[in-house]
């Protein structure tokens, strides 16, 4: 889940037997750099050791490569990803002979570049692409190479968010932390008067909807925008395949090492496991449009999120879905709206069930009134 299928990025994972098929077309994307950019390969070379001690300062293992090795894993990386970006996004220059013309490969290599083992700064390619390409909108490219691994509807007000968050001081790490802000809510965690806002568990979402709860999609591009009002909780579309697990357990990881006391990732995986219990609560998400099953059935989903969710810590004191939680709960523990979703369930499913229903009450009425009648009518005689 942390450790790259295909390709390596960084010093970490470096050498290793099963990544060297696409060392060698790592090294073929190097000149092709050079010849895009105008830049020399010495003056590449030279943005790289400006930045290696730095960069170095950004691994928490020893690293066992001397600085020459290291500058150069990082120059052939990097030249690596911002030929791969430029290709991947300006179609009129992609070559169709290009071993990453495949999409299922491009989003395979996409997948090792956003595992938290497998990164580089994000400031020495924001500066080797600003000093090569002469402009300053490498965050932006990024954005657009990565909505892939976003489940958005709306990438430019993905990207007016993002940029926003980081014009106040939420600078990327590397691509994994700007992956993480990508996903970070239109409405960030409130100040609370006493400081804290512990979790609270939730029903399923089979149980909820047993006790009226409706369910919305939201038309949030951003995850964790869960909603709740009124009896209606809206929860934004999430598309479960093959690659949810590895993008949402890094995304986690990160937050455990980087962000324990301002998770909103985690507190999302919480949320969802407690919604998510079996397959049949699955079923009603996916109904009502809130999961887009893409793996073998409802049940991999429920498998997926609850093991998600016994492998998270919540660790800060603020947990983001405490308002949505005690609200959905308040709601839950009401006999009357269990007794009037009850009702609806049984005698209102259909037009010929309330119509039925209809007739049997006013039935009864008329039968309780002629009794009425007739008491009266035995009392009077």
């Amino acid at each position: 889940m942390f450790t790259p299928q295909y390709v390596s990025f960084g010093p970490l994972h470096h050498g290793k037997k099963e990544l060297q098929t696409m060392e060698k077309h790592k090294l073929r994307y190097v000149p092709a750099f050079v010849n895009r950019t105008g830049m020399s390969l010495e003056a590449c070379i030279g943005v790289i050791k400006k930045h290696k001690d730095r960069a170095r300062s950004c691994y928490a293992a020893e690293l066992e490569l001397t600085d020459d090795e290291f500058v150069k894993v990082l120059l052939v990386d990097s030249c690596f990803i911002i030929e791969a970006i430029k290709r991947g996004t300006a179609p009129d220059i992609h070559n169709q002979t290009d071993y990453l013309s495949s999409p299922e490969l491009i989003l395979d290599v996409l997948t090792d570049m956003i595992l938290l083992e497998n990164q580089i700064p994000f400031f020495l390619l924001d500066d080797l692409y600003s000093i090569a390409f002469k402009d300053t909108k490498f965050l932006e490219l990024i954005i657009k190479y990565f909505s892939d691994m976003v489940p958005i509807q709306d990438l430019v007000k993905l990207r007016c968010n993002v940029l926003e968050r980081i014009n106040l001081g939420l600078k990327p790490k590397h691509f994994l932390d700007l992956l993480r802000t990508c996903h970070l809510p239109a409405t960030l965690r409130p100040q609370l008067p006493n400081g804290t806002a512990p979790f609270v568990p939730i029903p399923s979402a089979a149980e909820l909807k047993e006790a009226g709860i409706e369910f919305k999609r939201g038309s949030s591009h951003c995850l964790l925008d869960i909603e709740y009002s009124k009896g209606v909780l809206e929860v934004p579309l999430i598309r479960a395949d093959d690659h949810t697990e590895i993008v949402l357990r890094n995304l986690v990881a990160l937050e455990h090492c980087l962000h324990p006391f301002d998770s909103y990732v985690i507190d999302y995986i919480a949320f969802m496991d407690a919604l998510i219990d079996t397959s049949k609560d699955v079923d009603l998400l996916t109904k009502n449009g809130i999961v887009q099953c893409l793996l073998s059935d409802s049940s991999a989903v429920a498998t997926l999120f609850n093991n998600l969710g016994m492998d998270v810590r919540l660790c800060s004191p603020k947990y983001y879905f405490h308002h949505v939680s005690a609200d959905l709960n308040t709601y839950y523990n009401e006999p009357w709206h269990k007794w009037k979703a009850t009702f609806k369930r049984d005698y209102c499913r259909t037009p010929w069930m309330i119509a039925s229903t209809v007739a049997a009450i006013i039935l009864l009425v008329l039968t309780f009134i002629q009794a009425i009648c007739s008491l009266i009518t035995l009392f009077q005689g």
